[in-house]
């Protein structure tokens, strides 16, 4: 197995255990293509007409690089069963 498989996999393995603990777990970049359950950002949801539920509680933090401004962005991760449609 060489050293960027088994990097990912461990991170993988990482946000697996954070999210059977209850903990948040935090991702850069493309990191969030490791992330084994759907997620998503309120941004997100909001494109697709949903809206969170209440009560539903965020799962991760994704920082990630804004290519076309020189700076970096970031979302709040909540599950994607944590969201309905907006009524």
């Amino acid at each position: 197995m060489n050293k960027k498989l088994k990097a990912h996999l461990e991170k993988k393995i990482e946000i697996c255990q954070r999210l059977l603990e209850g903990k948040m777990f935090y991702l850069h970049d493309s990191q969030i293509d490791f992330v084994p359950v759907p997620v998503m950002t309120v941004t997100a949801a909001k494109k697709k007409g949903l809206v969170l539920k209440r009560g539903a509680k965020m799962v991760g933090e994704w920082r990630f690089t804004l290519s076309h401004a020189n700076g970096t962005g970031y979302g709040n991760l909540y599950l994607a069963s944590s969201f309905k449609k907006k009524e």
